[in-house]
């Protein structure tokens, strides 16, 4: 029965530099090739924009300190409601109408995330395209009709309850991600992972699996040769 292989010690940094030198070719074509996929993906899949659309939830009244506190304790507790009412059907049927879009109100939907910014009453509308300006249209555009729905609905006795005010309009946006950058991260990720199996590789090839490899070491340690000292 073989015994399990045994280390001859604990690898020091010089050993772990001397066989990544060993497998400079193997981490360089890892490398090479996994920038090569990088690029392939990118000139496969198509870029997406995301643009982002900011709104105030405010409610109007007199303006005195008491009033204006309760005014944002009224707005905080509206935001939720809000968020739901800005991806609501009523609103995408009415953006899909303004920008002639070839899309249900659930595929607009699902290109469309609606986030408050916690502890405020700022309201976030990102809408993704795999064209830059539609992502900018639509961000836009649920934000006014959110606005145009929130008047036409929120109505007391003495008026609006609260209004929506657009803070910063959605701007044309860049691509998610860059070509340079995936670049960069597929070939770190190639040199790294290659990097990992090389040095893996040489630990396991720089230990002791049988009782002759030990022999072997002792002879070479104590300056014997074929059991006849030097």
């Amino acid at each position: 029965m073989s015994s399990p292989p045994v280390s001859t010690g604990a690898p020091s940094l010089a050993d772990y530099g001397r066989m990544l030198v060993r497998g400079w070719a193997l981490i360089l074509a890892a490398t090479v090739l996994s920038v090569g996929a990088a690029w392939l993906a990118e000139s496969l899949v198509a870029p997406t924009y995301t643009a982002a659309s900011k709104v105030l939830l405010t409610a109007p009244g007199p303006s005195s300190p008491r009033a204006a506190m309760d005014g944002n304790r009224s707005s905080l507790v509206r935001v939720e409601s809000y968020v739901g009412l800005a991806a609501s059907e009523q609103v995408l049927r009415r953006v899909i109408v303004d920008l002639d879009l070839d899309v249900t109100p659930a595929e607009l939907a699902s290109n469309l995330l609606v986030i408050p910014t916690p502890g405020s009453a700022l309201i976030d509308i990102n809408a993704t395209s795999d064209d830059a300006g539609t992502a900018r249209d639509v961000a836009n555009s649920v934000a006014l009709n959110l606005i145009e729905l929130v008047e036409e609905i929120d109505l007391g006795a003495d008026g609006p309850v609260s209004e929506v005010v657009l803070i910063d309009a959605a701007s044309f946006p860049s691509a998610s991600g860059t070509l340079s950058s995936n670049l960069l991260l597929g070939g770190v990720m190639g040199f790294v992972v290659s990097a990992v199996l090389v040095v893996g590789s040489g630990v396991r090839r720089d230990t002791i699996s049988s009782r002759s490899q030990i022999e072997n070491i002792a002879r070479e340690r104590i300056g014997f040769t074929g059991g006849v000292a030097r």
